[in-house]
């Protein structure tokens, strides 16, 4: 296990934060040549986040975009096989990280590419032992990330997409390190889901993360084979916050089963179920993400 801990506690506070400024201009410059940095966070885990980022990463590809998708949720990487691909040979932090190449022109970067052997356990303490740590990787969540943003190759492209771990601090955190032009916050419409969306925008007023609008996961349930698309939660709750904060609904996204299904084959549904409702409304998605952020052009008043 890599045990990643806050670097400040054992080298104390100002080398550690000096480090971490110069790291964050790297990152910065590394970000430079993206078009758009765009975030795709959540309040709450489980409401879908990262494969609908990876979804509307690979919809942009297959448009012919240049596009990175970063998977930021170092305890949980998911991106790499979400997309049907085996975790590449990592590479020590020391070097430069060569993002993956993905399906149809698609760049990833992602915590498996760090050396340490495959999909390793991090645990993140606020003050680990020396006979806790079992590499000199003991950094915090902030840091770790950083250091792999900043030796990231990325290049010129149309767009970076981070898929945020869930939860305010996260997108806090990722917020101070990349100079993101957009946010999108995924959510159902259930009333716990609603609510802390509500306080992630609050909070995100706060430290500038720049709320492009919202998207509604789950909104209706796909009937296999039957071409409908059925209630499945309370409606209208997601809306509420939407016309309360004067953002659009970017997309509601039915649910599909065959959604998780494919994700766990590593197979893209906007690829081989481009013509379900989902599929729809997922090239839909990356088609406003096009026209609205990579060309600059306004929002639509909402997506409902």
């Amino acid at each position: 296990m890599r045990i990643f801990t806050d670097s400040e506690t054992r080298d104390g506070l100002e080398p550690a934060q000096a480090a971490l400024r110069g790291n964050i201009e790297r990152v910065r410059d590394n970000l430079a040549g993206a078009g758009a940095v765009i975030a795709i966070a959540s309040a709450k885990g489980g409401v879908g986040k990262s494969v609908v980022a990876v979804n509307v990463a690979s919809a942009l590809a297959l448009r012919g975009r240049k596009v990175a998708i970063v998977d930021a949720d170092l305890n949980a990487p998911s991106v790499i096989r979400m997309l049907g691909m085996k975790p590449p040979r990592g590479l020590p932090m020391v070097e430069g990280i060569e993002p993956a190449a993905g399906p149809h022109g698609l760049r990833v970067v992602s915590s498996e590419m760090i050396a340490g052997g495959e999909a390793p356990a991090i645990s993140f303490l606020e003050d680990a032992a020396p006979s806790q740590a079992e590499s000199a990787q003991e950094i915090g969540y902030c840091d770790a990330l950083v250091r792999m943003l900043s030796l990231a190759r990325l290049g010129a492209l149309d767009a970076v997409i981070i898929d945020v771990a869930p939860g305010a601090g996260r997108l806090y955190q990722v917020a101070q390190i990349a100079p993101l032009t957009n946010v999108m916050l995924v959510s159902h419409s259930s009333e716990q889901a609603v609510a802390a969306t509500r306080h992630l925008i609050r909070l995100s007023a706060k430290f500038a993360a720049p709320v492009t609008g919202l998207l509604e996961n789950m909104a209706g349930f796909n009937c296999d084979g039957c071409r409908s698309v059925r209630p499945l939660m309370p409606e209208g709750n997601l809306v509420g916050v939407a016309t309360e904060f004067g953002l659009p609904i970017l997309a509601r996204l039915a649910f599909d089963p065959r959604l998780a299904e494919a994700s766990d084959r590593g197979v893209l549904f906007v690829h081989q179920y481009a013509d379900t409702p989902l599929g729809k409304n997922l090239l839909g998605l990356a088609h406003d993400v096009e026209r609205m952020i990579l060309l600059g052009r306004a929002a639509p008043s909402s997506g409902v």
